[in-house]
């Protein structure tokens, strides 16, 4: 796996979701993400628990990404989630696959300690496709 440093970029995508898990968490909301397009804009969004039946339940990259798409942006650059430990998490499969169909973009994961990003296809090489 090819992990490289975070940026100042980075940092900061992962303090936008950490401000937001701050702000929203709650009984539905345990987890915020945050990416960055190729334009360096940014987008931020919670996940949303439903009691009682999980396959309603929303991740986090997929209100980040559903805001992104919103306002017209295609290509995600970076893309961050973090729990309500303040922890930085890596994407489910649900979420790699959705990931997967906005390019290649780096996630930005812990790994021995140490926060780095790689490239979705090393956590997730075959999506479906």
């Amino acid at each position: 796996m090819n992990a490289v440093s975070l940026s100042k970029q980075d940092l900061a995508l992962v303090d936008a979701a950490k401000t937001l898990i701050e702000r929203r968490k709650s009984k539905r909301s345990t987890v915020a993400a945050a990416l960055r397009t190729h334009e360096n804009r940014i987008f931020c969004g919670v996940n949303i628990e439903v009691e009682g039946s999980s396959p309603c339940s929303i991740c986090a990259e997929y209100a980040a990404i559903g805001t992104m798409v919103s306002e017209g942006y295609d290509r995600i650059e970076t893309i961050a989630a973090v729990g309500t430990r303040r922890q930085v998490l890596a994407p489910c499969g649900k979420c790699r696959q959705l990931i997967s169909v906005f390019g290649n973009p780096y996630v930005i994961v812990k790994i021995s300690g140490k926060l780095v990003k790689v490239k979705l296809s090393e956590l997730y090489p075959f999506p479906i496709s």
